[in-house]
């Protein structure tokens, strides 16, 4: 079965300034609570037969229309909640049990587009990777004590995550869980991971021994929405993941409406990096992000990165000179760590590697702290490359809202995000 579930995307509309495609989104009608119009299937399981965010009984009397023939099944695929290849009255059955928060199986979309079941709800996670922690975050999971367990490497930073360092670690490494460690944790429901391969590859022996493994694409451009809507379900946390879903529609609907703005004339060219020396290709998530701006991405491969090693020299031909290098790196949320001569040394070292460029010779590198959801990223690329545009601040007030909304072990001491650099260059280790 192919589904294609278009994880943010309801209108799109064209960048005049550069091809670059940014997404309109309907936003709530004046209701208290919001209520997305979006019905590109971003809540990815088998039952929400109208492929809006909310599996309810609109769902059902989509169903009712199919089995009576007044409407087309092959235009929703979620219609086919057991996913048989047939609506009927079987499906129909299966959602009202969903509708009706039952203990079940529930097939959905994973972060790879396959079908997968998985027991529902989810009660007792461990969670393998920092970007889905995140994701468990930004549902509440981990303030529902839902989450029990965590890798080693998603506590290093003592302020992001702190409110996951005192769970049992499973591993101390961020793609691995070690299935003993796991079940010493007792009664673990799922596992939830990253899309990659590279993550949990001992998978047959955790679902070999009835633990679920959901794969998520949380660092996936703005697919994390889908991903955030999914899991709030799955976890019953559907309230805080409908509100993440207003954050992110909010600032595509501004992002969408200033970017006409961008015209031939002022339009930025941009190169991203990640990881140390590796530029980002067009299929990579950064490449997304800075088109959806308005900005002209200059690379022209057709791989996810690739990289500039010492002594390359096509990085430095004419065409790859860029307005703007932003290069995506983790570090802490600390507010004293980009102040510390070790994150001087790693802004240092990531700039040398593009040293010899023109663009960072004029002053216009960048490095942005990648610890941060797509959308709040998005906020901040809009920002750098276009002030006069989008604001100066638009950045740290996306970034405030997501803090005081959805990391609540940082919005319960009052964290500031202008006390912290989220964005380093050469002026900011000046001062």
């Amino acid at each position: 079965m192919n589904v294609k579930v278009l994880a943010i995307v309801a209108v799109v509309i064209v960048v005049a300034a550069g091809g670059g495609a940014a997404i309109l989104l309907m936003k709530d009608d004046g209701d208290s609570k919001y209520r997305s119009s979006d019905l590109s299937g971003r809540l990815a399981v088998f039952g929400n037969a109208n492929n809006d965010d909310y599996l309810d009984d609109e769902d059902l009397e989509l169903v009712g229309k199919i089995i009576a023939g007044t409407e087309d099944k092959a235009k929703y695929p979620f219609a086919d909640a057991n996913n048989d290849g047939n609506v009927n009255d079987a499906d129909r059955e299966i959602i009202q049990k969903m509708i009706n928060r039952e203990e079940m199986d529930i097939k959905y979309l994973n972060g790879n587009k396959e079908v997968k079941t998985v027991g529902y709800p989810i009660k007792r996670a461990v969670v393998v990777g920092t970007n889905a922690t995140m994701t468990m975050q930004a549902i509440g999971a981990v303030t529902a004590k839902k989450i029990v367990g965590v890798t080693g490497e998603a506590s290093k930073d003592t302020y992001l995550f702190s409110d996951v360092m005192d769970l049992p670690k499973v591993s101390t490494s961020i793609i691995a869980a070690d299935f003993d460690k796991v079940q010493e944790i007792g009664n673990v429901d799922a596992i939830i991971t990253m899309a990659s391969a590279s993550y949990l590859k001992n998978e047959a022996t955790f679902t070999g021994a009835g633990i679920d493994v959901v794969r998520i694409s949380s660092s996936d451009g703005l697919e994390a929405v889908s991903v955030a809507l999914t899991m709030g379900y799955l976890f019953q946390l559907e309230d805080r993941a409908n509100d993440y879903a207003k954050l992110c529609d909010d600032v595509l609907s501004y992002i969408s409406d200033k970017v006409k703005n961008v015209t031939t004339e002022n339009q930025k060219s941009i190169l991203c990096m990640t990881m140390t020396n590796y530029v980002s290709g067009i299929p990579s998530d950064y490449y997304e992000l800075t088109v959806m701006v308005g900005g002209k991405n200059l690379a022209d491969w057709n791989t996810t990165t690739q990289r500039f090693n010492a002594g390359d020299e096509w990085l430095l031909v004419d065409k790859y000179h860029a307005d703007v290098m932003l290069h995506y790196h983790q570090y802490s949320y600390s507010p004293d760590y980009y102040k510390s001569t070790e994150q001087k040394a790693m802004y240092e070292e990531y700039q040398g590697y593009f040293a010899k460029t023109q663009t960072v010779k004029d002053g216009h590198y960048c490095l942005m702290n990648s610890n941060m959801p797509a959308i709040v990223r998005l906020a901040y690329t809009a920002s750098i490359l276009y002030p006069d545009i989008y604001g100066a601040d638009y950045g740290d007030e996306i970034h405030q809202k997501y803090v005081d909304g959805f990391l609540d072990n940082l919005s319960s001491i009052n964290y500031d995000v202008t006390k912290v650099k989220f964005i380093l260059t050469d002026d900011v280790f000046k001062s």
